[in-house]
């Protein structure tokens, strides 16, 4: 006759209710540290890429005053700026935008400009059915600066914009060697409405997303 041979099985110890629970608990909060953590992460991000894209534009522009062989190209560059600002202001616009070959290329000029070659306009943004701007709008305004010599500039008050106009209203009676001007930046999204004309009294109540000092010599 056979003989059965009893089995013992040693019962394996598992993890307790509590253990689960415990590790799901730490789990989770380990998750939500790290989403509280993305917003600030991301946001930092967006923030040094709007600084990155200002510092282009302000470089955009100084490139443009300082060397651009396009203003004024038959007369003194320093005397067409000066006559444009120094009594009111001027516009720059910079943007990119498509070509007839839909290549996307940078695009700056002087709004109202009489000579070809540095003047842009609405038309360059938009022809009123289709948007040829590939992205934000940069609208410059030059203003005579409070850097100039205070006995060649006259002060409107602090609630004028422009605040400052020179006294010389051409170049030819200024004395000094330089003109310094105040750019202030605003950000527009293009649209088939898209006007270039810069009004002032509403771009005063607008805030500008950089606003800096520069200057062109003779």
């Amino acid at each position: 006759m056979k003989q059965l041979h009893s089995c013992h099985v040693t019962p394996q110890k598992g993890f307790s209710l509590i253990e689960v629970v415990l590790a799901i608990g730490i789990f989770l909060v380990t998750v939500l540290a790290l989403v509280g953590l993305l917003g600030p992460t991301l946001q930092s991000v967006d923030e040094v890429e709007k600084t990155d894209e200002v510092s282009s534009i302000v470089n955009t522009i100084n490139a443009f005053l300082q060397n651009s062989q396009d203003i004024a190209p038959r007369a003194s560059k320093f005397d067409a700026i000066y006559t444009a600002v120094s009594q009111d202001s001027a516009t720059i616009l910079v943007f990119r935008a498509y070509d007839t070959n839909d290549v996307i290329s940078l695009k700056v000029g002087f709004v109202g400009e009489t000579d070809q070659l540095a003047r842009i306009s609405d038309s360059d943004v938009t022809n009123g059915s289709e948007v040829f701007a590939a992205g934000t709008v940069y609208r410059a305004v030059l203003t005579p600066s409070s850097v100039n010599p205070v006995d060649e500039r006259a002060d409107a008050g602090v609630n004028s914009y422009p605040r400052y106009k020179m006294n010389n209203a051409t170049p030819a009676t200024y004395p000094e060697g330089s003109f310094a001007m105040e750019v202030r930046i605003f950000a527009e999204e293009p649209s088939l409405t898209f006007d270039d004309a810069s009004v002032l009294a509403d771009l005063q109540l607008k805030e500008p997303i950089f606003t800096y000092n520069t200057a062109i010599v003779r």
